[in-house]
């Protein structure tokens, strides 16, 4: 079996394909990024099987970094036929988890990472470069928010389509981008709460904008961890006034089917 030892010893010149034509996990060559600060992030690839070229997506984690929840959505979309990039935003910067104060990296400051992986995507011969879309959760998702600022700026990576679970949006007083935009959120969230999301898609589509904001009654930030066994407290969320995570699986299935239906539409050949 190869290890990921093995795999990231092999990356001198280039990425690693476990099997030709196979899918599965591969590894991401290191992805520069310059701002706020130079800094090398990594990422894990999942690939479909077959030769492609096949749609892709950037999948960011949250504050605490790469979680089982954000794997389990890359082998998701892996089955559905997407590479899936998991960019890990934190280890190549020195940092570990932001929960309680998110001041070391901001979602403005992080989103040029969304930029630079989907142009790494856009090197790897089995992915269409003009299919490209990034997904994002609570600190990621903010951060895949606020990359919507930036468009102009990064139009040649050319994305198509935005996902955020569970966002925070108070820092965005509109939405401007021509990229269609899928919010999933928790009505019980007390994270990050959904009201100014779904405040922020109403002014959005009245703008003529594709954005759509779904609100989940009795669903928790991070309703889609099944890894999380029951209702439990961050202590240091919010600058330690806590907030509840907890599982809800009827959110969870009808995200899927949205998140389905939205990229089918979004990143249609």
């Amino acid at each position: 079996m190869v290890t990921r030892r093995l795999l990231r010893a092999a990356l001198a010149g280039g990425l690693v394909v476990l099997a030709s034509g196979c899918g599965g996990r591969i590894v991401s060559q290191q992805i520069p990024v310059t701002f706020p600060r130079p800094a090398t992030l990594t990422g894990d690839v999942y690939k479909p099987a077959g030769a492609g070229p096949f749609p892709a997506l950037v999948l960011l984690h949250g504050c605490s970094g790469v979680q089982p929840n954000t794997l389990a959505w890359a082998q998701w979309l892996q089955s559905e036929g997407y590479v899936a990039l998991v960019l890990d935003s934190f280890s190549g910067r020195g940092l570990k988890r932001v929960c309680a104060d998110s001041s070391p990296l901001r979602g403005g400051a992080r989103a040029p990472d969304v930029f630079a992986a989907a142009q790494h995507l856009k090197t790897l011969p089995f992915v269409d470069g003009a299919r490209l879309g990034a997904i994002g959760w609570s600190h990621g998702g903010w951060t895949v928010l606020q990359s919507s600022r930036f468009e102009n700026v990064h139009s040649d990576a050319g994305l198509k389509a935005l996902i955020a679970f569970y966002p925070y949006c108070g820092d965005l007083a509109v939405y401007r981008s021509s990229t269609p935009l899928l919010m999933l959120l928790g009505a019980d969230d007390n994270w990050t709460p959904a009201e100014p999301c779904r405040y922020l898609a109403e002014r959005a589509r009245a703008d003529g904008r594709n954005v759509t904001a779904v609100v989940y009654p009795g669903a928790h930030h991070g309703f889609d961890g099944a890894h999380i066994a029951r209702p439990t407290v961050i202590a240091d969320a919010r600058r330690g006034a806590g907030a509840t995570v907890a599982y809800n699986p009827t959110a969870h299935a009808d995200a899927e089917r949205r998140v389905k239906q939205f990229l089918a539409e979004a990143l249609r050949p």
